[in-house]
C-alpha cells in the first residue's frame, strides 16, 4: 500500500463485502512517517509497520486528541441516545 508516496509493508487490511478497509489510525501513523521524508527519496523507502514502535503510536495518539474508551461512561450515553430515539418513535414496535 501506498501512503503519501512511500511503499508499505505488513500494513493491517480487513476485507468487509469485498473492499479492503483501513484502520484510520494506522494510516495516521504512516503519513505523519511518511510526511518526514523528503519527496526526493520516498520513491526508495518502505516503511514497515510491524516495526512502528508502540511508543510512537502513542504520540500519534496524543497529537490527533484520541483518547482511551471509558467504557461506563459509552454505556451510558449509549442508553441515553436509545431512550431519546425511543420517546420520538424510532421504534414503533417496542414497548415500554
Amino acid at each position: 500500500m501506498m501512503i503519501n508516496n512511500v511503499a508499505t509493508i505488513n500494513f493491517p487490511v480487513e476485507m468487509i463485502d469485498g473492499e479492503e478497509q483501513y484502520p484510520l489510525h494506522s494510516a495516521a501513523v504512516v503519513e505523519s512517517i511518511a510526511d518526514a521524508i523528503t519527496d526526493e527519496v520516498k520513491a526508495s523507502v518502505t516503511i514497515d509497520y510491524e516495526q512502528i514502535p508502540a511508543d510512537y503510536f502513542l504520540k500519534v495518539k496524543q497529537e490527533l486528541g484520541i483518547r482511551a474508551v471509558d467504557h461506563e461512561k459509552a454505556a451510558q450515553h449509549e442508553q441515553k441516545l436509545l431512550d431519546m430515539l425511543n420517546h420520538a418513535g424510532a421504534f414503533p414496535n417496542h414497548k415500554n
